[in-house]
């Protein structure tokens, strides 16, 4: 099984580290390492995070990192990465 990040992700990933950088680029950079390195731990056991709370599919679920949800969807060969969802970004997206 593979990870693959989907663009908006990636985006909204780049946003959210480029705001943490104005003030604390070591943090931002902590914040990037640690949060990928979350997203690649899902391959070990996909569904151990909760089930979505955003999308009523088995499939979806939510890595909760850092009060940020990565809601992610689990394929039969890949674990897309779709979402990273914070208060003031949330805009619900089809992921199918």
């Amino acid at each position: 099984m593979k990870i693959e990040f989907d663009p908006e992700f990636m985006a909204a990933l780049i946003e959210q580290i480029r705001i943490i950088a104005e003030d604390k680029p070591r943090a931002a950079r902590e914040f990037r390492h640690e949060l990928i390195m979350q997203c690649k731990s899902l391959v070990d056991m996909p569904y151990r995070c909760r089930k979505s709370i955003y999308y009523d599919d088995e499939h979806v679920r939510d890595l909760i990192f850092r009060g940020y949800v990565i809601v992610y969807m689990i394929q039969a060969e890949s674990i897309v990465i779709t979402s990273l969802i914070n208060q003031q970004n949330f805009k619900p997206k089809s992921i199918k």
